[in-house]
Formats: structure tokens, C-alpha cells, sequence
């Protein structure tokens, strides 16, 4: 923008009493590295299936992987990815692993509802 127009804009709002003042802004300070690994453990530890964390889950899945490489022997290797998968499901979608039981709950009623006699 070239100098004349700017001159401009400043003369047009000088000449206007009732402009608000300049907010001001707030740089928030920027989470380092450290606190943004430290929230992620404690969301880990918070979130569970039953009483087992995700973090417990994923400690079992390097277990799992550090007894394939040492004993060499493929069930441990399957172990661990589906501690891993069961780990990475419990931490991103936390809710997916309980609605499945409400589902069950639900089905199981349904069961029980069509084995009951009735006298009529």
C-alpha cells in the first residue's frame, strides 16, 4: 500500500471520536515439548477398558515384542500387535470399546425376554 493511502486511512480514523481502543492481545505461551508429552502420558493413564490404562496395554505390547525377538517365537509377535491394536483403540476412541457392551447388555435382554413363558 502506497504512502498516500495510508496517510489517508490514519487522517479518516483520527477524524472519528468514537472508535474503540486497540484491544490488546495476549500471546498465550506455547506448550514445550516436555508438557505436551507429559499431558499425552496422563491422557494414556486415564484412559482404560475396565481397570487396564492404554499405557499398561501398550507396556504389555513392547513385552510381547521384546520376548519375539529374544525367544523368536510368532505368538508373541501376534500378541503384541493386538496389545498394540487394543492399546491405540483404547486411546483414540476411548468410547468405541464400551458401546459394544451396551449393544450385548441390549441383546442379552432380548434373549431372556423370548425364553420367559407366558400364561395366557
Amino acid at each position: 500500500m502506497s504512502d498516500r493511502y495510508k496517510n489517508e486511512i490514519e487522517k479518516i480514523l483520527e477524524g472519528t471520536p468514537d472508535l474503540p481502543e486497540q484491544p490488546m492481545v495476549e500471546d498465550d505461551p506455547a506448550e514445550s515439548f516436555k508438557d505436551e508429552v507429559v499431558a499425552l502420558f496422563f491422557d494414556a493413564r486415564n484412559r482404560k477398558i475396565g481397570s487396564i490404562s492404554a499405557f499398561n496395554i501398550s507396556i504389555a505390547s513392547i513385552v510381547f515384542f521384546a520376548l519375539f525377538f529374544v525367544i523368536k517365537v510368532n505368538l508373541f509377535a501376534v500378541a503384541g500387535i493386538a496389545c498394540l491394536l487394543v492399546s491405540y483403540l483404547t486411546f483414540i476412541w476411548p468410547t468405541s470399546l464400551q458401546r459394544p457392551r451396551l449393544y450385548f447388555d441390549n441383546l442379552l435382554s432380548w434373549f431372556k425376554g423370548l425364553g420367559k413363558k407366558t400364561d395366557e
